[in-house]
């Protein structure tokens, strides 16, 4: 009962950002867009609630947002009514349940379940709940886990659970990692318009959620959100990649380095600032809202782990360039990188053009992969084996993108560019 119940809390977080889904036209994207900007509203609104002393309940943190979504449905009723996307081939639907059945049976056997999970995400999610708000105290006390200043979505959402369940189903709760990529899935779909290409992303995605331990950790829920602002982003769906960068800054600090490269990109592609300013906007406000509530209660401000010593140790790049492919292997042999940059050269050669849209996508990736070796450049000791724990999590934004940039690239939405 108490994994039921942890489940069903889950089950309604749709209903908190439908508001935000009033764009969607397919029913099943709709869905699963709502889910996670519902994850994104609850986090903010969890926010401002401490802030403001209101402690947090069931009935307190439904009623505002139910009443904002039940007023845009009634709003768009009149308007629109969903429409139902074409049912994708069986094929693709067969390696799509198969993949997200991998990575959720991974996580329920506990081979994916990561040790930051017992460290500090669900002690955090269970205290919060306990003191129905974010417990500044225990953030601060003698104590205090690891990661304090550690963005509030995911803990949030797990104790948003847990006000339903009363206890913690702590296995249950770490499966719901594949609750978040199973609702981006028809989001993509509906972005890229590729049910091969969205087929494809998920396998390469479950994989390697699988492979690196994601488990009960914030790493499904970062990679969805980035990936939906890229996407968004080549559709040219600039609202949407808001909401996904806020809903990115509001779940770990790495979040500010991808958005950063991804905005250079996209300034190159615009050749302006205008959407880059949007969406630069919609970041700053997703961060600011933790970084007040930081400043309310004495925590350290700002995103301190992306603090660099610039102390640069040339003796590791031997150590950087030997450890980075087996380090990049992404639960699949390194498949994923290999056929989607293949796809890429091969458009690259055939008709070049059609790249041009995918230039926000791509131009990130190698200035993640110039981070990455400066960052490594750095470590004074243990450098193989940090690169074995952290390169596979943080080079996943990268492969999503080089991903969608090879399904846009080789999708229909591309092939005006090639009458350019």
């Amino acid at each position: 009962m108490t994994a039921f119940l942890y489940v069903v809390a889950y089950a309604l977080i749709p209903l908190f950002g439908w508001s935000f889904a009033s764009s969607i036209e397919s029913r099943s994207a709709r869905i699963g867009y709502a889910f996670l900007a519902g994850s994104l509203l609850l986090t903010v609104e969890s926010v401002l609630f401490t802030m403001a002393g209101i402690r947090w309940s069931i009935l307190g943190l439904s009623m505002p947002l139910l009443v904002a979504s039940g007023i845009v449905v009634l709003r768009l009723r009149r308007r629109e009514a969903a429409v139902a996307s074409p049912p994708p081939r069986w094929p693709a639907v067969t390696v799509i349940g198969l993949s997200l059945a991998h990575f959720t049976l991974s996580i329920l056997t506990t081979q994916s379940i990561n040790p930051d999970y017992i460290l500090f995400w669900g002690p955090k999610s269970v205290h919060f709940a306990l003191a129905r708000a974010l417990d500044a105290s225990y953030l601060l006390s003698r104590y205090a886990p690891p990661r304090i200043d550690y963005p509030p979505l995911v803990p949030v959402t797990q104790a948003w659970g847990l006000l339903f369940s009363h206890e913690m189903p702590w296995i249950t709760a770490a499966a719901m990692a594949a609750v978040w990529l199973a609702a981006a899935v028809p989001v993509v779909y509906w972005l890229t318009g590729s049910v091969d290409g969205t087929a494809f992303w998920t396998a390469a995605m479950a994989a390697s959620l699988a492979f690196c331990g994601s488990g009960g950790n914030a790493e499904a829920m970062l990679v969805v959100y980035l990936s939906i602002a890229a996407a968004a982003i080549v559709a040219d769906r600039t609202s949407i990649a808001c909401m996904a960068f806020a809903g990115a800054m509001l779940t770990k600090e790495e979040a500010l380095i991808t958005i950063g490269a991804i905005l250079i990109g996209v300034a190159i592609y615009d050749r302006g600032f205008r959407r880059v300013a949007a969406l630069a906007a919609s970041s700053a406000a997703g961060g600011s809202v933790w970084f007040a509530f930081q400043k309310r209660f004495g925590l350290p401000a700002g995103p301190g782990r992306l603090i660099l010593t610039h102390t640069v140790h040339w003796t590791n790049l031997p150590t950087i360039f030997k450890e980075a492919p087996k380090s990049l292997a992404a639960g699949c042999w390194g498949l994923s990188w290999l056929i989607a940059l293949a796809v890429i050269l091969f458009i690259a050669m055939k008709s070049p053009r059609r790249l041009a849209g995918s230039i926000p996508l791509l131009v990130p990736i190698p200035l993640l992969f110039a981070f990455f070796v400066y960052l490594y450049l750095q470590y004074e000791s243990s450098l193989a084996m940090k690169m074995w724990w952290i390169l596979p999590r943080i080079s996943q934004p990268a492969l999503s993108m080089l991903i969608l940039a090879a399904v846009f690239a080789s999708g229909d939405r591309m092939r005006a560019h090639e009458n350019r």
